[in-house]
């Protein structure tokens, strides 16, 4: 396969391979000499990853390939990127490579067809909040918090029945106490992602969803289906 010089630019600058339908995503800011670590889940990520979503549904209906290696970090910018995934009429594929913690392990629960790396790792949690201001705004903050805190667990069982169909709200609620740690066989077993990457050719030649390049829908099976029609690299 060959690659024109300005597909290439646009892959390392700004992780967009709009040609091959491939877009990465991991921390835009990741200076940690700077002691602040790297940037996670932020606006410059949610900006740059939605506009490629919102390109490659304008220019087709074919799958999208997603590579992310993400610590998590804003609710708010992770559940942009959230929606642009559930909002994209292309089957979203996405291998998560390194960690998928926090807000990184909601962002692949969006994704129709979740792949996890054999050396990964899949956290889910609470999260943290530091609130200041008036006692009214630090209470109504609070409680909107509270809100999106039981809309994860929404998110998470959702997927999670399909493997754990006993999986409640009430358990997912005592997992996230504290930061709950999965390796890939562990997160697959859980439903939290659909099957361990053997090659990069995966995504091309199998589907997690009921039938070739549909959308994920409550209810659907786990599986790891292979397409009816493999192309290659054309």
């Amino acid at each position: 396969m060959s690659y024109m010089k300005d597909d290439l630019d646009r892959w390392f600058e700004i992780n967009y391979l709009p040609s091959q339908r491939l877009v990465y995503v991991s921390s835009i800011d990741a200076e940690t000499t700077s002691g602040d670590g790297e940037s996670g889940t932020d606006c410059q990520m949610s900006e740059l990853f939605i506009k490629a979503i919102v390109h490659l549904n304008n220019i087709s209906t074919k799958p999208i390939f997603v590579h992310m290696n993400n610590l998590g970090g804003s609710e708010e910018h992770g559940m942009a990127m959230y929606d642009a995934i559930r909002a994209s009429r292309s089957h979203i594929y996405c291998i998560s490579w390194g960690m998928s913690y926090s807000m990184g392990s909601i962002i692949l629960q969006a994704c129709d067809s979740r792949i996890i790396t054999p050396n990964c790792c899949l956290m889910i949690h609470d999260g943290t909040q530091e609130l200041s201001g008036t006692c009214k705004a630090v209470e109504n903050w609070s409680l909107h918090m509270g809100k999106l805190r039981k809309q994860m667990y929404e998110i998470y069982c959702t997927r999670m029945k399909a493997a754990k169909p006993r999986i409640t709200i009430d358990k997912i609620e005592k997992m996230c106490s504290h930061d709950k740690i999965f390796t890939a066989q562990e997160a697959v077993e859980a439903g939290l992602a659909d099957w361990i990457l053997e090659t990069l050719q995966d995504p091309y030649i199998y589907h997690a969803t009921d039938t070739q390049n549909a959308k994920w829908k409550s209810g659907m099976k786990l599986g790891k289906h292979e397409t009816e029609q493999y192309e290659g690299d054309e």
